[in-house]
């Protein structure tokens, strides 16, 4: 009765063909295995490599986010420096980018005043200019 349930499970195991033709050597096997598991452990390794890059670009762009009008400063001048921009327009943006909607419109209403403000300062500037000129002369007269 052993002998029985013996057999068949004996019969259903695949035991490689050694004198069939087209059937590979254990070497063969060995080396097509060794190959597939390469190819198996470099394409996760290069998965895992491209996970972790991702998380460092993502946190980078995080910390220039959250961290103020500095970090956005020097985070903007290394991305111009390494695309080959300038250096210093690349860390105003950045540092620009880097500041609050509030802080931006701020900047933007001061921008706007100054430029319309501006024949006012310089009308204001050579007035003063003049008051100082008449100012030297005067002086200069009444001691001389």
């Amino acid at each position: 009765m052993t002998d029985a349930l013996v057999a068949p499970a004996r019969a259903d195991r695949a035991v490689p063909a050694r004198d069939a033709p087209g059937a590979q050597s254990p070497g063969d096997q060995l080396k097509a295995a060794l190959r597939k598991l390469l190819s198996t452990v470099l394409e996760r390794a290069f998965g895992v490599a491209l996970d972790k890059v991702e998380q460092l670009s993502r946190s980078l762009d995080d910390i220039a986010a959250r961290g103020g009008y500095k970090i956005g400063a020097v985070f903007g001048g290394v991305r111009a420096a390494a695309a080959g921009r300038n250096l210093v327009w690349g860390a105003v943006k950045g540092a620009f980018s880097a500041l609050s909607p509030g802080a931006k419109a701020a900047i933007i209403v001061a921008l706007v005043l100054a430029l319309l403000l501006l024949p006012v300062t310089v009308v204001l500037l050579l007035l003063l200019l003049i008051v100082v000129a008449i100012v030297a002369v005067v002086q200069s007269r009444s001691r001389g």
